[in-house]
């Protein structure tokens, strides 16, 4: 009778242990699960707070600016492949700001007539085009192998091949008015 009161107090002692190791475990599963939804609460409030801080000192300006007109602007290299059969291309260097607000208003007048081609611009300052850019032009130009830009140049291309070469500024300025 003593072994069977000494096996019995063991198993309660081992029932005993299970439970509290369960309600242990369960209690840190639990704590940790709390700690992980304040730290996102945290987070949440702390970015309504950021944001709101920032709209109201100015700081977003959600107002629209000025419009920045984008022509079709192409790759030196693909002058030769445009979807249109009759189309120009205007090759000079963008980062010029002189030249870029002159060139930007004669397409835009350019583009207001009534019968005009389409007109995409190259931006030779681009590392893209540099490689053909040349102290030289080649009016002769025929295909891409052939191209060489110095300075501001309209080319007109009729079915994949050039029919009209324009150098200069006041050239270019006097076809496309």
């Amino acid at each position: 009778m003593a072994n069977n009161r000494q096996y019995r107090r063991k198993m309660h002692q081992k029932v005993d242990s299970i439970e509290t190791s369960f309600s242990v475990e369960f209690g840190k599963v639990v704590k940790i699960f709390i700690g992980i939804f304040i730290f996102l609460i945290f987070f949440y409030f702390l970015t309504v707070y950021l944001l709101q801080r920032d709209v109201s000192s100015g700081v977003v300006d959600t107002t629209p600016g000025e419009a920045d007109i984008q022509y079709q602007e192409i790759l030196a290299g693909s002058s030769f492949s445009m979807n249109a059969s009759h189309y120009l291309v205007l090759y000079y260097d963008m980062s010029d700001e002189s030249l870029r607000s002159s060139y930007t208003s004669l397409i835009s007048s350019y583009e207001d007539l009534d019968n005009h081609l389409p007109i995409y611009t190259v931006d030779m300052s681009s590392t893209f085009n540099k490689k053909y850019l040349s102290d030289t032009s080649n009016s002769s130009v025929q295909d891409l192998d052939d191209l060489q830009i110095n300075g501001p140049t309209l080319i007109e291309f009729n079915n994949d091949s050039v029919s009209d070469y324009i150098q200069g500024q006041e050239a270019i300025s006097e076809f496309l008015s």
